[in-house]
């Protein structure tokens, strides 16, 4: 996807007042050349001095006016687009499968909807210098046509010739730039696993150090392609400026010993020229902001393809059916998923077959790796099973069903995330909020103030309660726990398993529930092992 063809699509069609104002702004620019050049002639009458200068002011005026107006509506359409992206990026991770958002990586969506955006809007006013700039060269070229033909000739066919070259070695800054971005979302990834481990890596010298090499590694691979491609800018940009003295050059020594007339314009061409190089090498110099903006605008095109590859299916599971608020029971008949990854499948599970009633107390029990996890997410549709069919209430879980059955669940995830206000529940009643936090004791380290927690600076545990007092408020029908029993004191365990849950039941809650607690196995209607992706037989009593 191309700069221009995503600024086409994503504003039905460039505005042409914008081309108008730029226009304007270089023809007008251009005629300052000429109303300077016509006055310096003739400098010694004060009338036609005046005029000229009248004409210069009203000229200065459209040029700035123009000028103006160009850069702020580009500015504006720029920021627009990036925001459009950015919004619509969001919009297909929130309608997306987990499993493509896992694929697809973390740090290249935030790659995407942060850098790559900001180097499309950041291009705004480079570009649009550029296009002012150029119109000003080609008015400032008719002009010297006008003053002599033969110089316009070699003007033209030198700046054509030194465009192409310039071109041709600017190849290697696009092909510098893909490579740059894609160690800076390797960079990224580094970073974050420093930040996310930091407390690992702190107790670990040797840990710490590998960690610290590999930054230190992926860095200086940043900084040697990033050296290497300026390299070729440079070196492209002295040309570029050594080019216009020898331009220069050709119009003075040049021209004058082939043309015997060429003596009488010599003065204006050379000044002509003079007025172009700058803007002329503010449209060479918008070369790699473009190349950039040219790079982002391909890697979205690539990020939202990739977003795009299960996006029919979610889109038809984000119809208008209203969400599932009861059920009877969920079944799930030979069920298989599998993780993919470059076409090998490390781990799988199922198939699985079994049945969830309404009010039913499931514990899930197995070791590190058996596939409880994944169940979890298969059973809440997150995952989209590859083989079997998941039904609730005889009705398969497809299509425009998915999300209505997603709604029936509140969960919390082994690996959960907490946020700092309640989406989905905003308007919540503080007190009642306040009084969950007491039943958690948490109220002495967490309030509830406009809408979000004033903390979640929290232990694990901790957070783990918090994160079931936003499950509490959902009061969905079915409540999904993943050890969430995990990092919490004796005390409180034993009032999640023998006051809560048992509590939670008769208010006609489903509670699936993996845990290693097997002190508290009685509290269950029904206690199931997994073993390498699959249910195994009931643990004995």
């Amino acid at each position: 996807m191309r700069l221009f063809e995503l600024l086409k699509r994503e504003t039905r069609g460039l505005r042409r007042d914008i081309f108008v104002a730029a226009g304007l702004s270089g023809l007008a620019n251009a005629g300052v050349l000429a109303v300077i050049n016509a006055s310096a002639q003739s400098v010694s009458s004060q009338t036609l001095n005046a005029r000229y200068l009248a004409i210069f002011a009203v000229v200065m005026a459209i040029y700035i006016l123009c000028l103006r107006f160009t850069f702020t509506h580009t500015n504006r359409i720029f920021e627009d687009v990036a925001h459009q992206i950015r919004v619509r990026v969001a919009g297909k991770i929130r309608q997306n499968e987990l499993s493509v958002i896992e694929a697809v990586g973390r740090n290249e969506i935030f790659n995407g909807v942060t850098q790559e955006t900001r180097a499309i809007a950041d291009a705004a006013g480079v570009l649009t210098a550029a296009f002012q700039a150029l119109v000003l060269v080609f008015f400032a070229s008719l002009y010297i046509a006008v003053l002599s033909l033969p110089a316009f000739v070699v003007t033209v066919g030198m700046i054509a010739a030194g465009l192409a070259f310039y071109l041709r070695r600017d190849q290697e800054t696009k092909r510098g730039l893909h490579e740059a971005t894609a160690r800076e979302i390797e960079f990224l990834d580094t970073v974050g696993h420093a930040l996310d481990g930091f407390k690992e890596a702190s107790l670990k010298a040797r840990r710490a150090a590998d960690l610290f090499d590999a930054l230190e590694r992926i860095s200086k691979a940043l900084k040697d392609v990033r050296i290497r491609t300026m390299d070729v800018y440079n070196a492209n940009y002295i040309f570029s400026q050594s080019f216009f003295y020898v331009l220069i050059a050709a119009v003075v020594f040049l021209l004058p010993s082939l043309i015997s007339t060429y003596s009488e314009v010599v003065i204006e061409v050379t000044t002509a020229i003079l007025f172009v190089i700058g803007p002329l090498s503010l449209v060479v110099g918008a070369i790699p902001p473009f190349a950039k903006a040219n790079n982002a605008a391909e890697n979205l095109d690539r990020l939202e393809t990739a977003l795009d590859d299960l996006h029919a299916a979610a889109a038809a599971a984000a119809g208008a059916r209203p969400p599932r608020t009861s059920f009877e029971e969920i079944r799930l008949d030979r069920v298989e998923f599998a993780y993919r990854h470059d076409g090998q499948v490390p781990f799988a599970i199922g198939p699985i077959t079994t049945t969830i009633r309404r009010g039913e107390i499931l514990f899930i029990v197995g070791g590190n790796g058996s596939g409880k996890s994944t169940f979890l997410k298969v059973l809440t549709a997150l995952y989209r099973p590859a083989r079997g069919r998941l039904l609730v209430d005889g009705t398969v879980v497809e299509g425009n069903e998915v999300q209505p059955y997603r709604e029936l669940f509140t969960a919390i995830f082994s690996d959960f995330h907490l946020f700092d206000r309640l989406y989905g529940l905003l308007g919540t009643d503080p007190e009642h909020v306040r009084g969950l936090l007491a039943e958690m004791q948490l109220d002495t380290k967490v309030d509830f103030v406009d809408d979000r927690f004033t903390s979640l600076d929290l232990s694990t545990g901790q957070r783990k309660r918090l994160a079931l007092v936003v499950c509490l408020l959902d009061d969905r029908p079915i409540m999904v726990f993943d050890e969430l029993a995990a990092d919490q004191d004796p005390q409180f365990r034993r009032y999640l398993y023998e006051e809560l849950t048992p509590a939670l039941q008769k208010r006609g809650k489903t509670l699936i529930i993996v845990t290693h607690d097997d002190r508290y196995f009685h509290v269950a209607g029904r206690v199931v092992r997994m073993e390498d992706g699959r249910f195994d037989v009931p643990p004995p009593a």
